[in-house]
């Protein structure tokens, strides 16, 4: 009994040997498969991978024309994409009024776009043509030729452009005029849409009136450079009191914070 019980000692010492053998197999297995792993994704996609495009940000444009403005024709391989290049030539574009290009490992390029928003429209010549010119709120002109769809867009008048190209800026004294019309968009985009023509009336000695023509009424109003909500919002109550007055008016002037008016046919009183 005793040589028996020396016997299975030895046994079962000899099959336990296997297990730490098995389990560096398996460990170097499992090493070589990671290793294997980490070098595809690591090296072998970002070097032989076309790059995967995705467009964020885009509202009125579609993602292949915007690869097209930025020469982007998905053959590139990502390890090879330059995200600066790419950057800069859709920022020369005047449609779009920031640009962000990003790669992200493993294949993926990230183009996130933020389009100009037209606040004002106007009209050009182009080639003999009269065509539709949208304007954003820092005063770029930045397309030409076709409208956005936003109908209830103010038209801005008096106005001259000859053969103009995306990118022209009307002058920095209409800025306050524009920012006013971006900040009525914002928050009374109802009242902003009473008006449908903003005429620009030139001064003899330099700086600018506004003619505004309402949608409503044949009354023409003048105002100085100023048309935020409370001025705009004083303006409609003038014309529904000249409305219940049934006064046949040409103009109102309520530049001097006071109102006159012109009878059609007469002199401004």
């Amino acid at each position: 009994m005793s040589d028996a019980v020396i016997t299975g000692k030895e046994g079962a010492g000899e099959g336990s040997d296997w297990k730490p053998l098995i389990l560096k197999a398996l460990i170097i297995i499992l090493s070589l498969f990671l290793l294997a792993e980490f070098t595809f994704y690591t090296i072998v996609i970002p070097m032989t991978s076309r790059i995967n495009v995705s467009v964020i940000g885009s509202a009125t444009i579609g993602a292949d024309e915007i690869c097209s403005y930025a020469g982007i024709t998905g053959a590139e391989k990502w390890v090879n994409f330059d995200t600066a290049r790419i950057a800069s030539r859709l920022a020369t574009n005047p449609l779009f009024e920031k640009v962000l290009v990003e790669k992200k490992f493993p294949d993926r390029v990230i183009v996130t776009v933020t389009e100009r928003v037209a606040v004002a429209v106007t009209f050009g010549t182009v080639n003999g043509r009269t065509v539709p010119l949208e304007i954003d709120r820092s005063g770029m002109v930045f397309r030409i030729g076709k409208a956005s769809g936003n109908a209830s867009l103010p038209l801005i008048t008096g106005l001259t452009f000859e053969n103009p190209i995306p990118g022209v800026r009307l002058n920095a004294q209409l800025k306050p005029l524009l920012d006013d019309l971006a900040a009525l968009e914002a928050k009374n985009p109802v009242l902003l849409s009473s008006v449908s023509e903003i005429k620009i009336a030139q001064k003899t000695y330099g700086g600018y009136d506004l003619v505004v023509y309402p949608v409503h009424t044949p009354i023409r109003v003048r105002t100085d450079k100023a048309l935020n909500e409370d001025a705009l919002q004083y303006m409609m109550l003038v014309l529904d009191v000249v409305d219940d007055m049934g006064l046949d008016l040409g103009e109102i002037d309520i530049r001097a914070g006071t109102v006159a008016y012109r009878v059609r046919g007469e002199s401004l009183e």
